[in-house]
């Protein structure tokens, strides 16, 4: 393979695992946060009658549609970069 192919995957790569992990701590720490801290997770919110567990809850959502979208972005343009050098690459 190319290096500027290598490159590209090694990128994608430094992108991809960050952000798995990111993803799999903030949704693994709703059960851990309730198995180690319930007294606070089952205290109210700023938000009136949510406890801070349903608020943290909710707020995965939003979360994991953000990460996908940061996700998609950066695919496109590793997409886009590789198709460059594909292109570049043909006779």
């Amino acid at each position: 393979m190319d290096e500027r192919v290598l490159e590209l995957i090694r990128r994608k790569k430094r992108l991809l695992i960050p952000n798995l992990a990111i993803i799999f701590l903030f949704y693994f720490m709703l059960p851990l946060s309730l198995i180690f801290y319930p007294d606070f997770m089952n205290k109210k919110s700023f938000v009136t009658g949510v406890t801070w567990a349903w608020l943290y809850a909710f707020l995965q959502l939003p979360f994991v549609w953000f990460m996908v979208w940061l996700y998609h972005v950066k695919a496109k343009q590793f997409d886009r970069r590789m198709e460059e050098t594909i292109q570049e690459e043909l006779p």
